[in-house]
């Protein structure tokens, strides 16, 4: 079973920031506010718990002076005392999510009404912009990010008859590890069994592009997803949660 830490490592490389500053064993990501997983901080290894109000501080100056609020991602590898401070600190605890992990064994193929493209592909793009909700800002941001993916990876899309995209997933290997991201179905076409299909598809080509794990990210609260992703043989792995610095003291 992969380490909390390797599927820690796939996840930032799988969602890389725009910007990232590496300090003594933590990290500061930061994308123009698109997705907390690239604009927070977080720890990557828990024995690097020395002086964690100090840390806070000098990386928290980094996101003000970026013009954003300063979050940490608290994960089974934030040190005891780093959390402590946090809490003691008044850092504000937001959703709580999930990490689920399966095997990458038997597979049942690619969808035949799948379309899987490069993710830097325009059509990819574009629907992910409809799908997701982007503004303009948010699109390009999302493009950028895609354009500094180094490890393999794939855009998967359904579309309706006419054209409008019903569901896509951005899929990325690396290191072995399958991780799943921006897996979103149009509210009138969710429950028709678009999002099965494209994770099995994703599955699919994961599997045959080098991944003998999987693993993705799904908000504690979003009991559908979790119910699909136990149903396709995921298992949970760990909890994680961000926390916000209280405004007052930004």
């Amino acid at each position: 079973m992969l380490s909390v830490a390797d599927i820690e490592k796939a996840f930032l490389a799988a969602w890389p920031a725009l910007e990232t500053i590496e300090a003594d064993g933590w990290c500061a990501r930061f994308s123009n506010g698109l997705t907390r997983r690239a604009n927070s901080i977080q720890s990557n290894d828990p024995a690097e718990d020395t002086d964690p109000g100090e840390r806070l501080d000098r990386l928290s100056a980094l996101y003000d002076e970026r013009g954003l609020s300063p979050v940490f991602r608290v994960t089974p590898l934030t040190g005891r005392a780093t959390f402590t401070t946090l809490v003691e600190q008044g850092w504000q605890s937001g959703e709580f999510s999930l990490v689920l992990q399966r095997l990458i064994d038997a597979t049942t193929g690619i969808d035949g009404a799948c379309v899987v493209t490069a993710p830097d592909e325009k059509a990819f793009l574009k629907a992910q912009k409809k799908l997701q909700g982007y503004d303009k800002a948010q699109a390009e941001t999302f493009a950028s990010i895609i354009a500094s993916l180094k490890a393999p990876a794939a855009g998967l899309t359904f579309y309706a008859e006419d054209g409008t995209p019903i569901a896509s997933l951005l899929c990325v290997e690396t290191g072995g590890i399958g991780v799943f991201l921006n897996v979103v179905t149009a509210k009138d076409s969710r429950r028709a069994g678009y999002g099965r299909r494209m994770m099995n598809s994703a599955l699919s080509w994961l599997g045959e592009n080098g991944a003998s794990q999987a693993a993705l990210q799904v908000h504690g609260v979003n009991a559908a997803a979790i119910g699909l992703y136990l149903s396709l043989g995921f298992e949970y792995r760990y909890p994680y949660h961000y926390r916000r610095k209280p405004e007052a003291n930004q």
